[in-house]
């Protein structure tokens, strides 16, 4: 069923982000795509998720605030700080009605596709890496990262994480509740539960 909607969230997406922000979208869906085919994943499921992800990221902090009322998500401290951090969030409640997709890789990807979730899906950390990953992004290591997730994309998604937390930590930045808890389990995964 999500492959028929692929079309209709593209012109969303085409309508509701700048034309820049549509560049790194579609990095998104190319470099998803891509990870889907090396790793025979579903390509329709990670392409709508790319195309969804940032639809709410042009919106102004005002509105963001109201949508997330209206939608009834909670709004943490930290968004309230900085209501961008909502965009995803609001994404997800969007196709969840839009859409009618109650698929829990699907909402929770596009939810926290900025600070990772704990409980990720395989599609979920498909659309992290994308994000974190595709063409227009340049950073330090981003080659190499780009290659790690081709091979593997459980140890991608943990070495993407830990990258974003470096970076955070080396310009006093603010790491999202969500980002630690992701980080801890895995490290507590990583160890055999022993800490």
């Amino acid at each position: 069923m999500i492959e028929k909607e692929v079309e209709k969230i593209r012109k969303f997406a085409e309508m509701m982000v700048t034309p820049e922000r549509m560049k790194h979208v579609e990095g998104t869906v190319r470099f998803a795509r891509s990870l889907c085919v090396i790793h025979n994943l579903d390509k329709s499921k990670a392409e709508f998720m790319a195309y969804a992800h940032d639809l709410f990221r042009d919106v102004n902090f005002e509105k963001l605030l109201k949508i997330a009322k209206i939608y009834l998500i909670n709004i943490s401290f930290y968004e309230k700080l900085n209501p961008i951090l909502l965009h995803g969030k609001i994404a997800a409640e969007f196709v969840r009605r839009r859409f009618n997709i109650e698929d829990d890789d699907v909402l929770t990807g596009i939810a926290f596709h900025t600070s990772g979730y704990k409980n990720f899906g395989i599609y979920g950390k498909v659309l992290f890496l994308a994000d974190s990953l595709e063409e227009t992004r340049t950073y330090p290591k981003v080659e190499m990262l780009r290659e790690l997730a081709y091979k593997d994309i459980d140890m991608a998604f943990y070495e993407v994480m830990r990258n974003k937390i470096i970076y955070a930590l080396s310009r006093d930045l603010l790491i999202l509740p969500e980002s630690v808890e992701v980080w801890n389990s895995m490290i507590i995964e990583r160890k055999g539960g022993v800490v």
